[in-house]
């Protein structure tokens, strides 16, 4: 699994790092959403995950524009935020985000919603090994 963590405190990356340690996903960090928007815009993930309150452009952009113009425009999004208030909860839903979690429920929460919402894509690449090593 591939995610892209988009946060500036590494703390929470570490943090979800362990959650999903079972997992064993690839983590890519960037602490500014613009290098979020800019890494989600030329690479495929499985998951992003990322802060509301990012420097540059914030979590609501980055989604706004990974769901117009991206290879991961139907790559599931889940929003950690300080607090996940009315206005939050209504902007997460108008851009189609898998959830929105308050950033004391990482530990509870975040495994859970992932085994629910994500399926990594197969590689493609492993098939044509597969048939090939069958037919030697």
């Amino acid at each position: 699994m591939k995610i892209l963590v988009v946060h500036r405190q590494k703390t929470i990356v570490s943090q979800i790092k362990s959650v999903l340690s079972n997992c064993n996903p690839v983590v890519l960090h960037t602490e500014s959403g613009l290098d979020g928007l800019l890494t989600s815009r030329i690479e495929h993930f499985d998951l992003i995950i990322c802060g509301t309150d990012l420097p540059v452009v914030t979590g609501f952009e980055l989604v706004r524009s990974v769901r117009t113009n991206s290879v991961n425009r139907n790559t599931p999004v889940i929003f950690l935020s300080d607090e996940v208030d009315e206005k939050t909860q209504h902007l997460g839903n108008a851009l189609g985000v898998a959830a929105m979690l308050v950033m004391t429920e990482v530990d509870n929460r975040l495994a859970g919603i992932v085994s629910d919402q994500v399926r990594p894509e197969p590689d493609k690449k492993w098939n044509d090994l597969l048939s090939n090593s069958r037919l030697n």
